[in-house]
């Protein structure tokens, strides 16, 4: 035990002689000194990273012939603080092994490689959902600025498909990044540019004896920040779509991705191995649709029932992981992924004599047409149903959502619909922010300083499928509250009363939502004048209000709308002044118009707020942080009550 105890503390003191007593060399020391001018949020900055990709032939795990890849990257780092430290991390799963991981200290102008292991962790939290995912991690540390430390990873693709894009930003500056790409003779790939625009990317092909390279290379790239509600990266960021097509070779042609047509054979071929008994579902399905008479209530039992009854797990097992998992063993766990919830809600139908078909679709966190032949164009699988001469896209992993009625994340989207060795790609529809609403009326009445009133809000479309949501799987004993919440506008001054609902256990009507408020609060007697608001600024938007630190733009995942009728009364001896004149505001992403009308001792604000496009670029953020100011602005103005 003395000994490795001993081994262990002199292990330790080596590291903390490297870390803090290299000497760092006067050029590392120079570039730090600049790049943490430029870079103050900063800690450490990679001089130098380089990633090699080399394509070659091998056999994937079902046998067959395939494109694989060796992947080797070297990056060194450069502390721009005296103390910085950051963690490196590699993931890996079925599809990629690492073959080699190691990190090294410059001590003297030399880098000294270090015996220490990466550290090996589990992605994903094993009781929310099943996956082959794992990563490998060095912490990085420094102790001076200037000092450099380097990572050199091997990695191998076992099947060049999962290997789809190479990004270039990182959440740390990188003063120059090469990525190169050496493909064989006889191999075709087509390496696709993405957002290059803007940038200074620059390429480079060169024939090196049995291969040709394709180099690109991009200097002084500002880091990226892990900022709420952006934009995808895919959207914004430069990267490259890989799409191996084909390799012919001495013992014949590896066939690759060269149309949306190979992608779905390629797809349908993994489903077809899901291994379905469709007979073990006839007793439930036969269950869930007794007493039902018409086909629209039998449609809408099952699909409601798999939403409610199955339980959404992510898997991801290599190759297994893309093939759904068998309709009866969905049903017997009752969890499954996307894919699997897919299966049975599509098996169900057909069961029940419907034209249901498995369907891949890309959600809209992900930019990519289904024309082109890459599988990262994919992340979701939905039923596609064909009834009364349209499509209906059913999402088994929608809780709450309404038949006839897409989620958001969906729409506008391409969805790659099977039907056997053929295959239709159509278009989800895109509805707008008048589809989606939250509708509040009220009237208050003002006596002496006491404010009261009656509130009524209404729930349609997404803005429903989303309340039901947060509703239905909160405590019993939280829902009065929250019900009391949105009559209060999550604003601290008013407090209010539940009268009555809708039907909350019906997800395809309006959500309603009535009772009686008291905003004396909002009310400020002055020498026998009285201040008084009834203007409420949208708490959903206060989140997306950007600040000068703010780099990435915003996805707010949904278009809606709101529409604001709200009245007060005073007595017949008071009178309405200082009244704020109306505002219009329109803009291609969104719009706003309010306006007061006084009538006799009566006056009624109309409000309505449109939200047409469910993102905000940097580009736009002026116009759309004045746009909310001006908004925020309004809502704040107080009517002057006075006597006649």
């Amino acid at each position: 035990m003395r000994n490795v105890v001993s081994y262990f503390f002199l292990t330790v003191l080596l590291l903390h002689v490297h870390s803090v007593f290299a000497q760092v060399d006067a050029e590392d020391e120079a570039i730090a000194l600049q790049m943490s001018k430029k870079y103050k949020d900063n800690d450490i900055a990679s001089l130098r990273s380089y990633s090699v990709f080399v394509f070659d032939k091998g056999v994937n795990a079902l046998n067959d012939k395939v494109v694989n890849v060796a992947e080797e990257t070297y990056e060194e780092f450069l502390a721009l603080k005296k103390f910085g430290s950051m963690v490196y991390p590699e993931y890996y799963n079925k599809f990629i092994q690492i073959t080699g991981f190691t990190k090294a200290v410059k001590y003297n102008g030399k880098y000294i490689a270090l015996k220490s292991k990466p550290i090996d962790r589990s992605v994903t939290d094993e009781g929310i959902f099943f996956d082959d995912s794992r990563v490998k991690f060095f912490p990085i540390r420094f102790y001076q600025k200037g000092a450099v430390n380097s990572i050199a990873v091997k990695k191998q693709y076992a099947d060049a498909k999962y290997l789809t894009r190479v990004f270039f930003r990182d959440a740390y500056p990188v003063k120059e990044k090469i990525i190169e790409f050496k493909v064989p003779a006889g191999m075709v790939v087509d390496f696709k540019p993405m957002n290059f625009d803007g940038y200074k990317i620059e390429k480079k092909e060169l024939k090196d004896g049995k291969y040709t390279s394709y180099t690109f290379t991009l200097k002084d790239i500002a880091p990226y920040k892990s900022e709420s509600k952006s934009i995808g990266l895919s959207y914004t960021e430069p990267h490259i779509l890989i799409q191996v097509k084909s390799y012919e070779t001495k013992d014949g042609t590896i066939k690759g991705f060269e149309s949306a047509a190979d992608v779905y054979a390629w797809n349908y071929r993994l489903y077809k191995m899901a291994g379905n008994e469709p007979d073990k579902l006839k007793t439930t399905v036969a269950s869930i649709t007794q007493g039902k008479t018409n086909d629209p209530d039998k449609i809408k039992a099952i699909y409601y029932w798999v939403q409610d009854n199955i339980k959404y797990i992510a898997y991801e097992d290599g190759y297994s992981g893309y093939i759904p998992t068998s309709v009866q063993e969905v049903l017997s766990k009752k969890y499954g992924d996307c894919k699997g919830m897919a299966n049975l809600l599509t098996e169900m139908l057909v069961l029940a004599g419907y034209d249901a078909r498995f369907t891949w679709i890309g959600t809209r966190e992900i930019p990519y047409s289904q024309t082109l032949p890459v599988l990262c164009v994919n992340n979701h699988a939905i039923s596609t149903l064909y009834y009364g001469g349209k499509e209906y896209f059913l999402d088994g992993t929608e809780s709450y959502s309404p038949f006839g009625e897409n989620a958001y994340r969906i729409q506008g989207k391409e969805a790659m619909i099977s039907n056997k060795d053929k295959f239709e790609i159509k278009m989800v529809p895109l509805t707008t922010g008048e589809d989606h609403k939250i509708i509040t009326k009220a009237d208050f009445t003002l006596n002496e300083s006491n404010l009261n009133g009656k509130v009524k809000v209404t729930y349609i479309g997404n803005d429903r499928k989303d309340f039901h949501q947060v509703y239905q799987d909160m405590p019993v004993t939280e829902q009065q509250d929250y019900l009391k919440e949105i009559l209060e506008f999550r604003n601290p001054n008013i407090s209010s009363k539940v009268v009555k609902t809708s039907d909350l256990k019906n997800r395809e009507i309006p959500v309603v939502i009535e009772g009686e408020s008291n905003l004396n609060n909002n009310v400020s007697p002055i020498d026998g004048d009285y201040y008084v608001n009834i203007d409420f600024f949208p708490t959903t938007l206060q989140r997306y209000m950007p600040n000068e630190k703010r780099t990435r733009g915003y996805d707010l995942d949904w278009v809606t709308g709101f529409e604001d009728e709200l009245s007060l009364t005073i007595p017949v001896n008071k009178k309405f002044t200082d009244v704020p004149e109306k505002l219009e505001i329109n803009k291609d992403g969104y719009s706003f118009t309010c306006e007061y009308i006084i009538s006799g001792n009566k006056i009624n604000l109309k409000k309505k707020l449109l939200i047409k496009k469910s993102t905000v670029y940097v580009k736009d953020f002026a116009e759309w942080k004045t746009f909310l100011q001006q908004i925020k602005s309004f809502s704040e103005n107080y009517i002057t009550v006075t006597s006649k």
